[in-house]
C-alpha cells in the first residue's frame, strides 16, 4: 500500500513517496505490484519521487512503477506527469488525479 492517501477537495490520491538515490529509483517488488494491480483495476496512483540534489520533485502515474524501478532519473524526466517544487505538489498531484479519473472512465 502506498505511503499516502490524499483527498484534495473531493480527488482521492494515493501516492508512493520516494527519494532518488545515486540518480536512481528503488522500488520495492510488493510497491511494484500493488501500482500495478490497483492501475489493473482503473485505481489512480502516483508515485512523487524528489531529487535532493536538485530540489526538485517528479511525478509519475503509478502504472509506470516496472519502468520505474533501477532507472536513472535522467532517463525518466521525459515520461514525468510534472515536474517541480515541493509546495506545489498538491496541486499537481490534483490536476493529475483529475485528469487521470476522467481518462479512466
Amino acid at each position: 500500500m502506498p505511503d499516502v492517501y490524499l483527498c484534495i477537495d473531493g480527488v482521492p490520491i494515493w501516492c508512493e513517496l520516494k527519494i532518488i538515490k545515486a540518480g536512481r529509483v528503488a522500488l520495492s517488488k510488493s510497491q511494484i505490484a500493488w501500482h500495478l494491480s490497483h492501475t489493473r483495476c482503473n485505481g489512480v496512483s502516483f508515485f512523487l519521487l524528489h531529487c535532493p540534489s536538485e530540489g526538485d520533485v517528479y511525478l509519475f502515474d503509478g502504472g509506470f512503477a516496472v519502468e520505474l524501478q533501477g532507472s536513472r532519473i535522467d532517463d525518466l524526466r521525459p515520461a514525468s506527469l510534472w515536474c517541480g517544487d515541493i509546495r506545489s505538489a498538491p496541486l499537481a498531484l490534483r490536476a493529475c488525479a483529475l485528469d487521470r479519473w476522467f481518462g479512466a472512465r
